[in-house]
């Protein structure tokens, strides 16, 4: 069951848009609620924002595979957390 700052999470998250279109220069874009696993249960994984094309397309993270994904990009996936984080926590990085 998701929680309310979950839920207030994941809607900053959704308002933000596809961090990798804002990565690649093409501006904002809807996006999915990604959850980056890490071996443990899904509900636990910090999340990301992505359009449906990066999140499970042919040439998104679940279409390519993560390492694929990475390499074609030239980004991690951590890397799109942190900039995530950053823009919607700016106080957190200073």
């Amino acid at each position: 069951m998701t929680t309310k700052a979950e839920k207030e999470h994941y809607g900053k998250i959704a308002r933000l848009g596809c961090i990798l279109c804002k990565f690649l220069g093409y501006g904002e874009t809807p996006c999915e609620i990604h959850h980056i696993r890490r071996g443990g249960k899904r509900s636990n994984a910090p999340v990301i924002g992505l359009c449906p094309e990066h999140h499970r397309g042919n040439s998104g993270v679940h279409g390519l595979g993560r390492k694929a994904f990475e390499r074609i990009y030239n980004i991690t996936e951590d890397a799109l957390l942190e900039t995530t984080n950053e823009i919607i926590n700016p106080t957190l990085s200073d």
